[in-house]
């Protein structure tokens, strides 16, 4: 049994599929040089004949993966997408590929891998030197078309997530944004990670969509196999990589026990105000990715869409999605949350989720670089066609705002003012507060907002210094540390200074004792994963007006975060469920 930090709850047994991205040998001889993660050594050339068969074999491989691909795109998508990765196969199969290979290989000695990858560099960075930002943005593209084929090249085939089979637990290093924007997530039974916490991506997934996970388990691809059956539990934090028939049978009474309870849970929290015990009404709205999710999360009662996350809509197209496909999704969210609003963020990519197809500079801290805003602002015409496509959907009459992320400066609120279309003026823009710049300019920028939304996830590690997908320092990432709650103190009373309304769409919003402290510091709405609204709402119900003041109280005097949190989770009642006892279980 292996142990990790527990990131969703539930119970998930099934086959492993390994998601990763496979190491490529490049040098000639010894893993001296290479291009992913893993522990295979190089291969050594044997002769140039040999190396353009393995050539010619990985591009046969390659190009059938394309054209599999191309037909899934076109089914899925549509045929615009399709002919995106029609372009990708031209390149593979043109002779420009194959003359640059066959020079590198026959008068520089390199070996198959190397060549293509020196030839798809080359490439990408001639097109990044080009005027035309289309060309550029295509750099992306040759470098990606270069990796397929010298993994094609080295192992005779493409990893592909779509072949992963039906019940399957995905084991991998780190699960990207990326890489979860393209998993089919109806064929996961559970997530299980080496690094990551509980604030990282693939736990966030998971949860939005009940699967369980555990994050931060320590050498686990050593520990399991490929189709190896093993148990995933998000509650306890523990992976079993030996199971018992017996251990099978208990969680699939378990896990069919929960799945009659589903209902009862989406009904009851339908039909059940968010609300504290004297009938106080608060703000329960939900973090989605798309209109899949908005529907689900109307379904449970949601008030609203608190963040609509773009980034995992662009990360499912293989290019920049156009204004019209972006209104479409856009659209899609609002008229299932209808008549409730919907905010958007704007796209927040860059550090921990670049999009493939876009050229990142390799910088030494992405945390601190070109993300969120700024990469939009250095992306003028991507800023510009995003805040259209939302303009056009808020002239169609619905209650839809514009977010903007990792906000430092007026300037940034500024510049995104400046390209509202004027018949759109009237739409709401407000800020995502996730930086210590953005909460010691609280007052001024509230002044130009319209609303505030914290991001809690990135706020409390940059004012803690804490690498929140780092699982070795994950007991450091404290959100009741004294700092935090001070901050958000700042936030609230800035927000509330300048008239506007303040909510929170970061995870701490997610789980009871955080939401609790969240609303006692007098935050006016909470956005949560859409999974945790029905027990948010079980949970909160039993609180009433005076223990939440007594708990803002608690924590303006706690220097301690222990003790903070061990206050908040002192009011939560334990027992049977609602949905539980009416069901009379």
């Amino acid at each position: 049994m292996k142990t990790g930090i527990p990131s969703s709850p539930g119970i998930g047994v099934g086959k492993v599929y390994v998601l990763h991205e496979r190491e490529i040998p490049l040098g000639r001889s010894g893993p001296n040089t290479s291009i992913g993660s893993g522990g295979t050594k190089a291969h050594t050339i044997r002769s140039d004949e040999s190396e353009m068969e393995r050539f010619s074999r990985g591009r046969r491989v390659a190009e059938t993966h394309y054209n599999q691909l191309i037909e899934r795109v076109r089914k899925n998508i549509g045929d615009d997408e399709a002919e995106i990765f029609e372009g990708h196969l031209e390149i593979l199969t043109g002779e420009d590929m194959e003359d640059a290979v066959r020079e590198a290989v026959l008068e520089n000695g390199l070996n198959a891998e190397l060549a293509v990858i020196a030839f798809s560099e080359e490439t990408a960075k001639e097109f990044e030197e080009l005027d035309s930002e289309y060309f550029q943005q295509r750099a992306g593209d040759i470098r990606d078309i270069g990796r397929r084929l010298a993994e094609a090249i080295y192992y005779g085939s493409i990893t592909d997530a779509a072949d992963m089979p039906d019940g399957s637990v995905i084991v991998a290093e780190e699960l990207t944004p990326s890489a979860t924007a393209k998993l089919d997530t109806d064929k996961v039974a559970a997530i299980a990670t080496e690094k990551g916490g509980r604030t990282s991506h693939a736990a966030i997934l998971a949860r939005s969509l009940a699967i369980p996970c555990v994050t931060g388990v320590e050498d686990l691809l050593d520990a399991v196999n490929t189709g190896q059956t093993v148990l995933v539990d998000g509650e306890a934090g523990t992976v079993e990589t030996d199971v018992s028939a017996e251990r099978l049978e208990q969680v699939r009474r378990l896990n069919s026990a929960a799945e009659q309870q589903a209902e009862k849970r989406r009904s009851w929290s339908a039909s059940t105000p968010a609300a504290f015990a004297d009938g106080t009404a608060f703000g329960l709205w939900s973090n989605v990715s798309g209109g899949k999710e908005a529907e689900t999360a109307a379904s449970y009662g949601a008030g609203g869409v608190g963040l609509f996350r773009t980034e995992f809509l662009f990360m499912r197209f293989s290019d920049f999605p156009t204004e019209e496909q972006q209104a479409d999704e856009y659209r899609r969210v609002c008229r299932n949350m209808a008549p409730n609003p919907v905010i958007v963020r704007l796209l927040d990519c860059g550090a921990d989720k670049p999009l493939n197809y876009a050229y990142h500079p390799e910088e030494d801290n992405p945390f601190l670089g070109e993300r969120g805003i700024r990469f939009l602002v250095n992306r003028e015409k991507r800023l510009k066609a995003q805040i259209a496509a939302i303009a056009k959907v808020h002239s169609e009459g619905f209650p839809i705002k514009v977010m903007i992320p990792m906000v430092t400066s007026l300037e940034e609120v500024d510049q995104v003012r400046s390209l509202i279309p004027e018949d759109a003026a009237d739409l709401p823009v407000g800020i995502m507060v996730e930086t210590p710049a953005a909460v010691l300019c609280i007052d001024a920028l509230a002044a130009k907002s319209d609303f505030i939304s914290v991001g809690t996830n990135d706020l409390v590690q940059y004012l803690l210094t804490v690498d929140r997908g780092n699982a070795r320092v994950a007991e450091y990432y404290q959100e009741f540390h004294p700092a935090v709650i001070t901050a958000l103190r700042m936030i609230v009373d800035g927000a509330h200074r300048a008239g506007i309304h303040v909510g929170v769409c970061g995870d701490m919003a997610s789980h009871p004792e955080t939401a609790l402290a969240l609303l006692s510091l007098g935050v006016d709405e909470i956005s949560a994963s859409v999974n945790a609204i029905p027990e948010l709402k079980a949970a909160l119900r039993n609180v009433s007006r005076a223990q939440l003041d007594g708990l803002s109280d608690a924590l303006a005097g706690s220097e301690n975060a222990d003790m903070s949190r061990r206050e908040a989770e002192s009011l939560l009642q334990s027992g049977p469920l609602p949905w539980a006892e009416a069901a009379g279980s």
